[in-house]
Protein backbone atom coordinates (compact mmCIF):
# COMPACT_ATOMS: atom_id res chain seq x y z
CA UNK A 1 0.00 0.00 0.00
CA UNK A 2 1.45 3.30 -1.01
CA UNK A 3 1.65 6.23 1.55
CA UNK A 4 -0.44 9.20 0.72
CA UNK A 5 1.26 12.10 -0.79
CA UNK A 6 1.77 15.26 1.11
CA UNK A 7 0.22 17.46 -1.41
CA UNK A 8 -3.02 15.49 -1.29
CA UNK A 9 -3.31 15.79 2.52
CA UNK A 10 -2.72 19.52 2.40
CA UNK A 11 -5.41 19.89 -0.12
CA UNK A 12 -7.95 18.24 2.20
CA UNK A 13 -7.56 20.93 5.09
CA UNK A 14 -10.22 23.68 5.20
CA UNK A 15 -8.99 27.07 4.13
CA UNK A 16 -8.29 29.72 6.94
CA UNK A 17 -11.17 32.13 7.61
CA UNK A 18 -10.54 35.68 6.68
CA UNK A 19 -10.60 38.28 9.66
CA UNK A 20 -13.93 40.01 10.12
CA UNK A 21 -14.28 43.72 10.97
CA UNK A 22 -16.37 44.75 14.17
CA UNK A 23 -19.19 47.16 13.71
CA UNK A 24 -19.17 50.50 15.78
CA UNK A 25 -22.10 49.43 17.98
CA UNK A 26 -20.26 46.23 18.89
CA UNK A 27 -17.14 48.23 19.90
CA UNK A 28 -19.20 50.51 22.28
CA UNK A 29 -20.73 47.51 24.02
CA UNK A 30 -17.27 46.06 24.71
CA UNK A 31 -15.97 49.38 26.34
CA UNK A 32 -18.75 49.71 28.91
CA UNK A 33 -17.24 47.35 31.49
CA UNK A 34 -13.89 49.15 31.47
CA UNK A 35 -15.50 52.51 32.73
CA UNK A 36 -17.20 50.74 35.65
CA UNK A 37 -13.86 49.32 36.81
CA UNK A 38 -12.39 52.85 36.94
CA UNK A 39 -15.46 54.43 38.64
CA UNK A 40 -15.70 52.07 41.65
CA UNK A 41 -12.36 53.14 43.28
CA UNK A 42 -13.29 56.79 42.76
CA UNK A 43 -16.66 56.29 44.47
CA UNK A 44 -14.96 54.49 47.36
CA UNK A 45 -12.52 57.39 47.83
CA UNK A 46 -15.37 59.91 47.77
CA UNK A 47 -17.34 57.92 50.35
CA UNK A 48 -14.27 57.66 52.59
CA UNK A 49 -13.65 61.41 52.33
CA UNK A 50 -17.30 62.12 53.11
CA UNK A 51 -17.21 59.89 56.17
CA UNK A 52 -13.96 61.48 57.32
CA UNK A 53 -15.37 65.01 56.99
CA UNK A 54 -18.57 64.00 58.77
CA UNK A 55 -16.71 62.33 61.66
CA UNK A 56 -14.25 65.22 61.97
CA UNK A 57 -17.11 67.71 62.08
CA UNK A 58 -18.90 65.66 64.69
CA UNK A 59 -15.73 65.50 66.79
CA UNK A 60 -15.17 69.27 66.61
CA UNK A 61 -18.82 70.03 67.42
CA UNK A 62 -18.77 67.57 70.32
CA UNK A 63 -15.59 69.11 71.66
CA UNK A 64 -17.16 72.57 71.52
CA UNK A 65 -20.21 71.35 73.42
CA UNK A 66 -17.94 69.67 75.98
CA UNK A 67 -15.97 72.91 76.44
CA UNK A 68 -19.19 74.88 76.92
CA UNK A 69 -20.44 72.32 79.44
CA UNK A 70 -17.16 72.50 81.37
CA UNK A 71 -17.35 76.32 81.43
CA UNK A 72 -20.93 76.18 82.67
CA UNK A 73 -20.01 73.66 85.36
CA UNK A 74 -17.06 75.71 86.60
CA UNK A 75 -19.04 78.96 86.65
CA UNK A 76 -22.01 77.29 88.38
CA UNK A 77 -19.75 75.89 91.10
CA UNK A 78 -17.98 79.23 91.55
CA UNK A 79 -21.34 81.00 91.76
CA UNK A 80 -22.42 78.58 94.49
CA UNK A 81 -19.16 79.30 96.31
CA UNK A 82 -19.64 83.08 95.96
CA UNK A 83 -23.17 82.81 97.30
CA UNK A 84 -21.93 80.78 100.25
CA UNK A 85 -19.33 83.45 101.06
CA UNK A 86 -21.90 86.22 100.69
CA UNK A 87 -24.30 84.30 102.95
CA UNK A 88 -21.58 84.03 105.58
CA UNK A 89 -20.93 87.76 105.20
CA UNK A 90 -24.61 88.55 105.70
CA UNK A 91 -24.65 86.38 108.82
CA UNK A 92 -21.61 88.19 110.20
CA UNK A 93 -23.14 91.57 109.53
CA UNK A 94 -26.41 90.53 111.16
CA UNK A 95 -24.61 89.23 114.24
CA UNK A 96 -22.53 92.41 114.60
CA UNK A 97 -25.66 94.54 114.20
CA UNK A 98 -27.49 92.49 116.83
CA UNK A 99 -24.54 92.67 119.22
CA UNK A 100 -24.46 96.45 118.77
CA UNK A 101 -28.18 96.51 119.59
CA UNK A 102 -27.54 94.46 122.74
CA UNK A 103 -24.82 96.92 123.77
CA UNK A 104 -27.20 99.83 123.26
CA UNK A 105 -29.90 98.03 125.23
CA UNK A 106 -27.58 97.43 128.19
CA UNK A 107 -26.41 101.05 127.98
CA UNK A 108 -29.99 102.28 127.98
CA UNK A 109 -30.85 100.16 131.02
CA UNK A 110 -27.84 101.51 132.89
CA UNK A 111 -28.61 105.11 131.99
CA UNK A 112 -32.29 104.70 132.90
CA UNK A 113 -31.37 103.22 136.28
CA UNK A 114 -28.90 106.06 136.79
CA UNK A 115 -31.60 108.65 136.09
CA UNK A 116 -34.03 106.79 138.36
CA UNK A 117 -31.49 107.04 141.20
CA UNK A 118 -30.44 110.63 140.48
CA UNK A 119 -33.91 112.23 140.26
CA UNK A 120 -34.84 111.74 143.96
CA UNK A 121 -31.68 113.59 144.94
CA UNK A 122 -32.54 116.34 142.47
CA UNK A 123 -36.02 116.56 144.05
CA UNK A 124 -34.42 117.18 147.44
CA UNK A 125 -32.36 120.04 146.04
CA UNK A 126 -35.40 121.66 144.38
CA UNK A 127 -37.92 121.24 147.20
CA UNK A 128 -37.58 124.92 148.14
CA UNK A 129 -38.48 126.02 144.61
CA UNK A 130 -42.23 125.37 144.28
CA UNK A 131 -42.72 125.15 140.54
CA UNK A 132 -39.42 123.41 139.85
CA UNK A 133 -40.02 120.98 142.69
CA UNK A 134 -43.41 119.97 141.28
CA UNK A 135 -41.91 119.34 137.86
CA UNK A 136 -39.03 117.35 139.38
CA UNK A 137 -41.37 115.18 141.46
CA UNK A 138 -43.60 114.49 138.42
CA UNK A 139 -40.55 113.56 136.35
CA UNK A 140 -39.34 111.32 139.16
CA UNK A 141 -42.62 109.39 139.32
CA UNK A 142 -42.83 109.15 135.52
CA UNK A 143 -39.27 107.90 135.23
CA UNK A 144 -39.74 105.37 138.02
CA UNK A 145 -42.64 103.74 136.17
CA UNK A 146 -40.76 103.93 132.88
CA UNK A 147 -37.68 102.23 134.35
CA UNK A 148 -39.79 99.53 136.01
CA UNK A 149 -41.16 98.51 132.60
CA UNK A 150 -37.94 99.12 130.69
CA UNK A 151 -35.65 96.85 132.67
CA UNK A 152 -37.43 93.49 132.18
CA UNK A 153 -38.47 94.33 128.62
CA UNK A 154 -34.94 95.14 127.46
CA UNK A 155 -33.53 92.16 129.33
CA UNK A 156 -35.84 89.83 127.40
CA UNK A 157 -34.93 91.64 124.18
CA UNK A 158 -31.22 91.07 124.85
CA UNK A 159 -31.75 87.38 125.48
CA UNK A 160 -33.77 87.00 122.27
CA UNK A 161 -31.13 88.76 120.17
CA UNK A 162 -28.36 86.68 121.72
CA UNK A 163 -30.23 83.47 120.87
CA UNK A 164 -30.74 84.69 117.30
CA UNK A 165 -27.03 85.48 117.01
CA UNK A 166 -26.06 81.94 117.94
CA UNK A 167 -28.60 80.57 115.46
CA UNK A 168 -27.10 82.78 112.75
CA UNK A 169 -23.64 81.51 113.62
CA UNK A 170 -24.87 77.93 113.39
CA UNK A 171 -26.46 78.62 109.99
CA UNK A 172 -23.18 80.09 108.79
CA UNK A 173 -21.22 77.02 109.85
CA UNK A 174 -23.80 74.77 108.19
CA UNK A 175 -23.55 76.55 104.83
CA UNK A 176 -19.76 76.50 105.02
CA UNK A 177 -19.75 72.77 105.71
CA UNK A 178 -22.35 71.87 103.09
CA UNK A 179 -20.25 73.61 100.44
CA UNK A 180 -17.80 70.69 100.57
CA UNK A 181 -20.57 68.55 99.06
CA UNK A 182 -22.62 71.12 97.15
CA UNK A 183 -19.84 72.59 94.99
CA UNK A 184 -18.61 69.26 93.53
CA UNK A 185 -22.22 68.16 93.11
CA UNK A 186 -22.96 71.37 91.21
CA UNK A 187 -20.14 70.48 88.81
CA UNK A 188 -21.48 66.98 88.19
CA UNK A 189 -25.11 68.07 87.90
CA UNK A 190 -24.29 70.82 85.43
CA UNK A 191 -22.32 68.45 83.23
CA UNK A 192 -25.13 65.88 83.32
CA UNK A 193 -27.73 68.55 82.59
CA UNK A 194 -25.84 69.55 79.44
CA UNK A 195 -25.37 65.96 78.29
CA UNK A 196 -25.76 62.69 80.25
CA UNK A 197 -22.64 61.35 78.55
CA UNK A 198 -20.41 64.00 80.13
CA UNK A 199 -18.71 63.22 83.41
CA UNK A 200 -15.89 64.45 85.63
CA UNK A 201 -12.69 62.60 84.78
CA UNK A 202 -10.35 61.07 87.35
CA UNK A 203 -8.12 64.11 86.99
CA UNK A 204 -11.12 66.33 87.57
CA UNK A 205 -11.88 64.52 90.81
CA UNK A 206 -8.30 65.19 91.95
CA UNK A 207 -8.76 68.90 91.19
CA UNK A 208 -12.05 68.98 93.12
CA UNK A 209 -10.32 67.36 96.10
CA UNK A 210 -7.66 70.06 95.92
CA UNK A 211 -10.39 72.70 95.89
CA UNK A 212 -11.86 71.20 99.07
CA UNK A 213 -8.48 71.51 100.81
CA UNK A 214 -8.17 75.14 99.70
CA UNK A 215 -11.74 75.86 100.82
CA UNK A 216 -10.93 74.53 104.29
CA UNK A 217 -7.88 76.81 104.56
CA UNK A 218 -9.49 79.90 103.09
CA UNK A 219 -11.53 80.83 106.17
CA UNK A 220 -11.15 80.27 109.90
CA UNK A 221 -13.62 79.91 112.75
CA UNK A 222 -12.95 82.67 115.25
CA UNK A 223 -14.19 81.12 118.48
CA UNK A 224 -13.10 80.97 122.09
CA UNK A 225 -10.22 83.34 122.75
CA UNK A 226 -10.05 84.11 119.03
CA UNK A 227 -13.31 86.03 119.20
CA UNK A 228 -11.17 89.16 119.38
CA UNK A 229 -12.01 89.56 115.69
CA UNK A 230 -15.71 90.08 116.44
CA UNK A 231 -14.96 92.15 119.53
CA UNK A 232 -12.66 94.46 117.58
CA UNK A 233 -15.34 95.05 114.95
CA UNK A 234 -17.89 95.73 117.68
CA UNK A 235 -15.60 98.25 119.31
CA UNK A 236 -15.08 100.08 116.01
CA UNK A 237 -18.79 99.90 115.17
CA UNK A 238 -20.06 101.28 118.48
CA UNK A 239 -21.56 104.75 118.78
CA UNK A 240 -20.77 107.42 121.33
CA UNK A 241 -23.64 106.50 123.62
CA UNK A 242 -22.33 102.96 124.05
CA UNK A 243 -18.61 103.63 124.18
CA UNK A 244 -18.43 106.80 126.22
CA UNK A 245 -21.22 109.03 127.47
CA UNK A 246 -19.67 111.63 129.72
CA UNK A 247 -19.40 115.34 130.34
CA UNK A 248 -17.78 117.74 132.75
CA UNK A 249 -19.50 120.69 134.47
CA UNK A 250 -17.55 123.42 136.24
CA UNK A 251 -19.67 126.00 138.15
CA UNK A 252 -18.83 129.63 137.51
CA UNK A 253 -16.26 131.28 139.82
CA UNK A 254 -15.41 128.01 141.58
CA UNK A 255 -14.69 125.92 138.51
CA UNK A 256 -10.99 125.74 139.27
CA UNK A 257 -11.55 124.02 142.59
CA UNK A 258 -14.94 122.31 142.13
CA UNK A 259 -16.18 120.22 139.21
CA UNK A 260 -18.84 117.64 138.48
CA UNK A 261 -17.81 114.68 136.31
CA UNK A 262 -20.40 112.49 134.56
CA UNK A 263 -18.95 109.31 133.05
CA UNK A 264 -20.45 106.17 131.58
CA UNK A 265 -19.91 103.47 129.00
CA UNK A 266 -20.45 99.81 128.11
CA UNK A 267 -17.80 97.09 127.79
CA UNK A 268 -17.78 93.51 126.57
CA UNK A 269 -15.94 91.55 129.25
CA UNK A 270 -14.29 88.22 128.42
CA UNK A 271 -16.55 87.88 125.33
CA UNK A 272 -19.30 86.60 127.65
CA UNK A 273 -20.72 89.62 129.49
CA UNK A 274 -21.97 93.06 128.60
CA UNK A 275 -21.65 95.53 131.48
CA UNK A 276 -22.59 99.20 131.51
CA UNK A 277 -21.95 101.76 134.27
CA UNK A 278 -23.05 105.39 134.70
CA UNK A 279 -21.65 107.59 137.47
CA UNK A 280 -21.70 111.22 138.61
CA UNK A 281 -19.23 112.51 141.20
CA UNK A 282 -18.15 115.82 142.65
CA UNK A 283 -14.43 116.54 142.23
CA UNK A 284 -12.36 119.04 144.17
CA UNK A 285 -8.75 120.11 143.92
CA UNK A 286 -6.48 118.57 146.51
CA UNK A 287 -4.82 121.96 147.12
CA UNK A 288 -6.19 125.47 146.96
CA UNK A 289 -4.06 126.50 144.01
CA UNK A 290 -2.02 123.39 143.29
CA UNK A 291 -2.75 119.68 143.06
CA UNK A 292 -5.12 117.82 140.79
CA UNK A 293 -8.85 117.27 140.83
CA UNK A 294 -9.94 114.20 142.80
CA UNK A 295 -13.26 112.48 143.38
CA UNK A 296 -14.72 113.57 146.69
CA UNK A 297 -18.41 112.68 146.69
CA UNK A 298 -20.39 110.21 144.54
CA UNK A 299 -23.69 111.80 143.62
CA UNK A 300 -25.25 109.21 141.30
CA UNK A 301 -24.46 105.74 140.09
CA UNK A 302 -26.10 102.78 138.41
CA UNK A 303 -25.21 99.87 136.18
CA UNK A 304 -26.63 97.08 134.06
CA UNK A 305 -25.20 93.71 133.14
CA UNK A 306 -26.17 90.66 131.13
CA UNK A 307 -24.34 87.39 130.68
CA UNK A 308 -22.07 85.27 132.84
CA UNK A 309 -20.64 86.58 136.07
CA UNK A 310 -17.12 87.91 135.75
CA UNK A 311 -14.86 89.82 138.12
CA UNK A 312 -13.06 91.56 135.27
CA UNK A 313 -13.19 95.37 135.55
CA UNK A 314 -14.24 97.54 132.66
CA UNK A 315 -13.26 100.97 131.42
CA UNK A 316 -16.85 102.23 131.14
CA UNK A 317 -16.03 105.41 129.30
CA UNK A 318 -13.44 106.54 131.86
CA UNK A 319 -15.73 106.04 134.84
CA UNK A 320 -13.39 103.56 136.53
CA UNK A 321 -10.52 106.05 136.29
CA UNK A 322 -12.25 109.37 137.12
CA UNK A 323 -15.04 108.17 139.42
CA UNK A 324 -13.64 105.04 141.07
CA UNK A 325 -15.78 105.24 144.21
CA UNK A 326 -19.00 105.76 142.30
CA UNK A 327 -17.99 102.96 139.90
CA UNK A 328 -17.56 100.53 142.80
CA UNK A 329 -20.99 101.52 144.13
CA UNK A 330 -22.53 100.99 140.69
CA UNK A 331 -20.88 97.59 140.30
CA UNK A 332 -22.09 96.52 143.74
CA UNK A 333 -25.66 97.51 142.85
CA UNK A 334 -25.77 95.42 139.66
CA UNK A 335 -28.52 92.91 139.20
CA UNK A 336 -26.92 90.24 137.09
CA UNK A 337 -29.08 88.64 134.41
CA UNK A 338 -27.82 85.57 132.48
CA UNK A 339 -29.91 86.27 129.36
CA UNK A 340 -26.85 86.96 127.20
CA UNK A 341 -25.26 83.78 125.76
CA UNK A 342 -21.90 85.29 124.90
CA UNK A 343 -20.33 86.51 121.70
CA UNK A 344 -20.92 83.78 119.05
CA UNK A 345 -18.14 82.15 117.06
CA UNK A 346 -18.03 83.38 113.47
CA UNK A 347 -16.10 82.60 110.32
CA UNK A 348 -13.87 85.05 108.52
CA UNK A 349 -11.00 85.02 106.06
CA UNK A 350 -8.00 83.36 107.71
CA UNK A 351 -5.03 85.39 108.88
CA UNK A 352 -2.82 84.06 106.08
CA UNK A 353 -5.46 84.89 103.46
CA UNK A 354 -5.91 88.44 104.76
CA UNK A 355 -2.24 89.06 104.01
CA UNK A 356 -2.50 87.66 100.48
CA UNK A 357 -6.00 86.91 99.28
CA UNK A 358 -6.07 83.81 97.06
CA UNK A 359 -9.63 82.43 96.92
CA UNK A 360 -10.04 78.74 96.00
CA UNK A 361 -10.11 78.07 92.28
CA UNK A 362 -12.58 75.56 90.88
CA UNK A 363 -11.06 73.60 87.99
CA UNK A 364 -13.36 71.25 86.05
CA UNK A 365 -12.01 68.55 83.77
CA UNK A 366 -14.90 67.07 81.81
CA UNK A 367 -14.55 63.87 79.80
CA UNK A 368 -16.45 62.06 77.10
CA UNK A 369 -15.52 58.39 76.84
CA UNK A 370 -14.03 56.98 73.65
CA UNK A 371 -16.78 55.96 71.25
CA UNK A 372 -19.25 58.36 72.80
CA UNK A 373 -19.14 60.80 69.90
CA UNK A 374 -22.06 60.46 67.45
CA UNK A 375 -20.28 59.59 64.18
CA UNK A 376 -21.11 58.10 60.81
CA UNK A 377 -21.48 54.63 62.30
CA UNK A 378 -24.43 55.69 64.42
CA UNK A 379 -25.80 57.85 61.60
CA UNK A 380 -25.86 54.90 59.17
CA UNK A 381 -27.34 52.65 61.80
CA UNK A 382 -24.67 49.95 61.77
CA UNK A 383 -21.08 49.17 62.36
CA UNK A 384 -20.36 47.88 58.82
CA UNK A 385 -21.69 47.79 55.26
CA UNK A 386 -21.38 45.24 52.39
CA UNK A 387 -19.84 46.19 49.03
CA UNK A 388 -20.72 44.76 45.59
CA UNK A 389 -18.28 41.93 46.05
CA UNK A 390 -19.85 40.89 49.36
CA UNK A 391 -17.00 42.25 51.55
CA UNK A 392 -17.86 43.98 54.91
CA UNK A 393 -16.67 47.59 55.11
CA UNK A 394 -16.53 49.77 58.28
CA UNK A 395 -18.90 52.73 58.17
CA UNK A 396 -16.92 54.93 60.57
CA UNK A 397 -13.39 56.14 60.87
CA UNK A 398 -11.71 55.51 64.26
CA UNK A 399 -11.63 58.44 66.73
CA UNK A 400 -8.42 58.94 68.72
CA UNK A 401 -9.35 58.19 72.33
CA UNK A 402 -11.62 60.16 74.68
CA UNK A 403 -12.44 63.86 74.51
CA UNK A 404 -11.53 66.22 77.37
CA UNK A 405 -12.26 69.83 78.28
CA UNK A 406 -10.74 71.87 81.10
CA UNK A 407 -12.33 75.01 82.56
CA UNK A 408 -11.58 77.09 85.65
CA UNK A 409 -13.45 79.68 87.70
CA UNK A 410 -12.82 81.60 90.89
CA UNK A 411 -14.44 84.08 93.23
CA UNK A 412 -13.03 87.54 93.75
CA UNK A 413 -13.81 90.34 96.19
CA UNK A 414 -14.89 93.52 94.42
CA UNK A 415 -17.20 96.37 95.31
CA UNK A 416 -19.82 97.21 92.74
CA UNK A 417 -19.55 100.86 93.77
CA UNK A 418 -16.11 102.25 94.74
CA UNK A 419 -15.64 103.59 98.25
CA UNK A 420 -16.36 107.27 98.72
CA UNK A 421 -13.00 107.82 100.43
CA UNK A 422 -11.11 106.14 97.58
CA UNK A 423 -9.54 103.56 99.87
CA UNK A 424 -9.01 99.95 98.81
CA UNK A 425 -11.13 97.49 100.74
CA UNK A 426 -9.56 94.16 101.61
CA UNK A 427 -11.51 90.95 101.23
CA UNK A 428 -13.40 89.72 104.28
CA UNK A 429 -16.54 87.91 105.31
CA UNK A 430 -18.14 91.06 106.64
CA UNK A 431 -19.10 92.51 103.26
CA UNK A 432 -21.04 90.54 100.58
CA UNK A 433 -18.90 91.60 97.63
CA UNK A 434 -17.91 88.15 96.34
CA UNK A 435 -18.43 87.53 92.61
CA UNK A 436 -17.73 84.54 90.35
CA UNK A 437 -15.83 84.69 87.08
CA UNK A 438 -14.23 82.35 84.55
CA UNK A 439 -10.43 82.24 84.37
CA UNK A 440 -7.91 80.36 82.27
CA UNK A 441 -6.66 77.05 83.72
CA UNK A 442 -2.97 77.17 84.58
CA UNK A 443 -0.46 74.78 82.97
CA UNK A 444 0.11 73.19 86.38
CA UNK A 445 -3.61 72.44 86.76
CA UNK A 446 -3.74 70.91 83.29
CA UNK A 447 -0.69 68.79 84.04
CA UNK A 448 -2.16 67.49 87.33
CA UNK A 449 -5.44 66.56 85.65
CA UNK A 450 -3.79 64.92 82.63
CA UNK A 451 -1.41 62.92 84.81
CA UNK A 452 -4.26 61.66 86.98
CA UNK A 453 -6.12 60.59 83.82
CA UNK A 454 -3.05 58.84 82.50
CA UNK A 455 -3.02 60.98 79.35
CA UNK A 456 -0.03 63.21 78.72
CA UNK A 457 -1.68 65.18 75.94
CA UNK A 458 -5.33 64.30 75.31
CA UNK A 459 -6.42 63.95 71.72
CA UNK A 460 -9.28 66.38 72.15
CA UNK A 461 -8.93 68.88 74.98
CA UNK A 462 -10.81 72.12 74.94
CA UNK A 463 -9.30 75.42 75.98
CA UNK A 464 -11.87 77.89 77.37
Amino acid sequence: MQPPRVGVVASLRPPAAAPQRMRPAQRRDAARGQALVLLLPLLAALVAALLFVFDAGQAVAEKRRLVDAADAAALSAATWQARALNFEAYMNRAVIANEAAIAQSVSLRSWSAYMNRLLPGAALLTRWVPLLNVATLALQRLWSGFDAALQPGLTAFEGMLSLVDHDLGAAQRYVHGIAFLAVPEAVRDTLAANDPRYRVSAGGEVLLARWAAEWARFTSLYGGAFRWRQADLLRRSGDGFVESRGTSFAPPLVGEVLRFEKRGGSDLLDFETWRSVDTLSMHTRSGLLFGRMREQLPLGWAGAETGRFTALPGVHGGSARLNPRATRLATASLRRRPAYLGLPSLRDVSVAQRERLEPPRIVVRAALAAGGIADSRSALGGAAAVDLAGRRLSTALPVAGAAYAVAAAEVHFVRLVPRADGARELGSLYNPYWRARLVAPSPAERLVASSADGVAQPALEGVP
